[in-house]
């Protein structure tokens, strides 16, 4: 390869990687509390209306909701557009299983959610709801949700939709704001509910490649 070529893509990279630590540097100056805000405003389910909705029976269907997951984003926004045209943050739930209630980005700073990042984070929600509504409430699902909305997060990015901060500070937050106690010493800390015992996760990472679905071991 040519010195010159080298030392272009070189620097290209070091260019890359100075944003990035630039956009974790703005994450990290927001502190614990920031962290803590953007993983409990992002489900904010309060169950306020839940005792007057009647939910189908706890039967997720599996391969509706990887679809939903896997699905391109804009296509995700348009089927929930039909399924909550109001952008109700109340219970919604389909006769697959599937919760569409949102509360759309958890942004306390204000910094971070705006523009086009909120379809990503009203998928975040879809996939959190729709566990905690389907008994499949764990660690390991819970994990996957964050994994599908950072891959969510660098997708609009490296489409130009996003801006890197947005990216690094949301995808941050959720995942270590979700993953702090729920609570300690009678404070609630992530605003999230106490896993439900279950095992197993009904996300298949490999769906929106090969029209397959299977969910891991223990999901129903």
């Amino acid at each position: 390869m040519p010195k010159h070529r080298a030392v272009r893509q070189h620097r290209a990279a070091a260019v890359s990687a100075a944003r990035r630590v630039s956009a974790g540097a703005a994450v990290a100056a927001l502190g614990i509390t920031g962290l803590v805000g953007f993983a409990s405003t992002a489900y904010a389910d309060d169950g306020s209306s839940s005792g007057s909705v009647e939910f189908p029976d706890d039967s997720l269907n599996t391969e509706a909701f990887n679809r939903i997951m896997h699905e391109p984003l804009d296509e995700f926004a348009q089927e929930e557009q039909a399924n909550n045209p109001a952008g109700s943050n109340d219970p919604i739930v389909d006769a697959n299983g599937i919760r569409w209630d949102t509360d759309g980005c958890s942004d306390p700073t204000g910094e971070f959610g705006g523009g086009d990042a909120r379809i990503a984070c009203e998928r975040h929600d879809v996939a959190y709801r729709t566990l905690e509504q389907n008994d499949l409430w764990n660690a390991d699902s819970m994990n996957d949700a964050n994994r599908n909305f950072t891959d969510d997060l660098s997708t609009l990015q490296q489409q130009g939709r996003i801006s890197e901060t947005q990216e690094v500070g949301l995808g941050v937050g959720a995942g270590v704001g979700s993953n702090l106690p729920s609570s300690a010493f009678g404070y609630e800390i992530n605003g999230l509910p106490q896993y439900d015992g279950s095992t197993g996760s009904p996300f298949d990472g490999q769906a929106d490649a090969d029209g397959v679905f299977q969910p891991s071991e223990g999901a129903r």
